[in-house]
């Protein structure tokens, strides 16, 4: 529930040989659940690895250089990430990089042992593959080493942006990121030859950045896929009606205002019969009110704050709720209202392109300023049985975008560049 891409059931469509790049991936060892653009280059790691026709390697960067892996090494890092291989003990060099969380120290250690070739920080080892592609999918290590790299050993350059809010919402980011965001996203400008996007909405707004920057990409457009999941239809395993909001707690998601929604639902209504509401998600940056507020409303009866949930926690819980309320101020994609469809439970949220684009009529669409047609919509929803809310809306589900239909897309799109 927190991103996509953990299962393996996509079409093998992949027609050139492959360089991927995992340094996104082993940087999350050992920072709980993999989140939503973690899921997508899990995905890609997927779709690479089912077919064994195609050469295929992973490249990471690590301390103090590169690590280059074949798909035997690939195979045994992707059943370490999933849990079901032990990371190895820390080699030397992980143990003199102390900075480096001890899942990270871990994670490059045995990146280091199933490596077939390594490198030092001036750039990757040289890689002879033609017709080859380099992916990244991650936004990590978009460096001009690596691109620069990449493009010398004849590779055609891929790169999937997931979005541009860090320059079209600056106020939003954690201190100093903008900046380094800017460099990275120009460096793909530079370099790419592909430009993958998750929707159009996110297209429009790289062009509007890259072609100013002189980029010469080509570019296709793909719909991230959603895991495929079971309608439960089961009645709310609370006593009350509850809603949730899903993803980190940062500035853009808005928590605040559903805070400021609570509060006013409060002063008309006693304790015991106010719905409830369950924020799942980290905390993150930039957000000190909210956190303090929900620490002063804790144990309240009414707000639940779930920040290490697992997915299959998080599906239960979605799935006896009476709604998904998002009311972003932006997304690049917005993965859990696609995942509340796919499970008919309802979904609330902004009128932001990207969910006319993906969802179409599914969401109650409600103007983030109008705090009086969100608590007029959630306490309508409350006031319905949740079996009915959820049967209702199963009839109504838009069409959900696959892993399949993207992977076809991007193999099209490599064919064409290629």
């Amino acid at each position: 529930m927190h991103g996509v891409g953990t299962r393996t059931d996509i079409t093998t469509n992949r027609d050139h040989p492959v360089v991927l790049d995992i340094t996104r991936l082993a940087s999350r060892v050992g920072r709980g659940p993999l989140t939503g653009v973690d899921r997508v280059e899990l995905a890609y790691l997927n779709w690479c690895l089912q077919d064994v026709s195609v050469p295929f390697y992973c490249l990471a960067r690590i301390s103090g250089g590169y690590a280059l892996l074949d798909r035997e090494g690939a195979l045994v890092f992707r059943s370490k990430l999933l849990g079901a291989l032990p990371w190895g003990p820390s080699d030397l060099r992980a143990r003199v990089s102390m900075k480096l969380p001890k899942g990270r120290r871990a994670a490059e250690s045995d990146l280091r042992r199933l490596s077939i070739e390594r490198s030092g920080r001036q750039g990757p080892p040289e890689i002879s593959l033609p017709n080859g592609v380099y992916l990244n999918t991650g936004h990590s290590n978009l460096s001009k080493a690596t691109l620069a790299g990449m493009r010398d050993s004849g590779l055609k350059v891929a790169t999937l942006i997931h979005d541009m809010i860090p320059l079209d919402w600056p106020q939003f980011q954690r201190d100093g990121t903008v900046q380094s965001f800017e460099d990275k996203m120009r460096r793909a400008a530079d370099y790419s030859d592909l430009v993958i996007a998750n929707s159009w909405h996110t297209q429009t707004r790289v062009k509007h950045y890259f072609d100013g920057w002189g980029a010469q990409a080509e570019y296709v457009t793909a719909f991230l896929g959603a895991d495929p999941m079971r309608a439960e239809v089961a009645e709310s395993a609370s006593v009350r009606p509850y809603f949730v909001a899903l993803g980190t707690i940062e500035p853009r998601k808005n928590h605040a205002f559903l805070l400021d929604i609570w509060e006013q639902l409060k002063a008309d209504h006693p304790t015991n019969q106010l719905p409830e509401l369950h924020i799942v998600g980290r905390r993150g940056w930039k957000n000190e009110d909210v956190f303090k507020r929900l620490d002063q409303l804790k144990g309240n009866g009414w707000l639940f704050e779930h920040n290490n949930m697992q997915d299959a926690e998080v599906r239960r819980l979605l799935s006896g709720s009476h709604g998904l309320l998002f009311p972003s101020l932006a997304e690049g994609f917005g993965l859990p209202s696609i995942e509340a469809a796919q499970l008919g439970v309802p979904v609330i949220c902004g009128d932001l392109a990207i969910h006319r684009e993906v969802l179409g009529d599914y969401p109650v669409y409600a103007d983030l300023q109008d705090i009086y047609l969100w608590k007029k919509t959630i306490l309508e929803q409350a006031e319905q049985r949740q079996k009915d809310l959820v049967h209702a809306h199963i009839a109504k589900s838009p069409k959900i975008p696959t892993w399949s239909e993207h992977f076809d897309a991007v193999n099209e799109a490599m064919g064409n560049l290629l």
